[in-house]
């Protein structure tokens, strides 16, 4: 049997975890995260496409999210993957473990994270005229970035602002549901 409370004796998740977690996949998207952490000795053992997205940064492997084996849902869930694929558990997972959501509450959250990201990522793409399909994170990215700058009280400007608002809104969301709660503390303490 595991040492962690939330590995049954099989070795796996609870049923209901796994059904949040294969439903949810926003810390594989690119939505929560950019990169994940991988463990001394993981790579040259990983598959292939984590292989070709891990790199090495001040001593530390990494590889870049959103995972190429992520299409909706996680490809290789029953298969060997970076340790982190598994044992990471979100906000979430945690208060559902400890029974402060329902399963149904989660499903929600999930459902309504996930399309009020996909209603921004549209907003962005209509009002840059992108047609280029990008993460959560990448937009967050290219949002702080300077650029050209419209005029004054300009639709535009207007239209920007509402992105950036609704940008910060779902960062609260997934902050307050998915995110752990050490990296609330970090983003205040920066």
């Amino acid at each position: 049997m595991s040492s962690l409370p939330f590995i049954t004796a099989e070795g796996k998740a609870p049923v209901e975890e796994q059904a949040v977690c294969i439903r949810c996949g926003l810390c594989c998207d690119g939505t929560l995260f950019a990169y994940a952490v991988l463990n001394p000795g993981e790579r040259g053992n990983l598959p292939e496409k984590l292989e070709e997205q891990s790199y090495t940064e001040d001593g530390k492997d990494y590889f870049s999210l959103p995972c190429q084996y992520f299409e909706g849902k996680c490809m290789i869930y029953n298969l060997k993957r970076a340790d982190v694929c598994s044992s990471y558990r979100c906000r979430l997972l945690k208060d559902l473990a400890a029974a402060k959501i329902t399963t149904d509450d989660a499903h929600g959250l999930v459902y309504g994270a996930k399309e009020m990201r996909d209603e921004i990522l549209e907003h962005y793409r209509d009002l840059s005229g992108e047609k280029e399909r990008i993460h959560f994170k990448e937009l967050l990215v290219k949002l702080g970035k300077p650029g050209k700058t419209p005029d004054e009280g300009s639709t535009y400007i207007a239209k920007y602002d509402l992105l950036i608002a609704r940008c910060n809104i779902l960062e609260a969301l997934l902050i307050k549901y998915f995110r752990p709660e050490e990296d609330f503390e970090k983003m205040i303490m920066r």
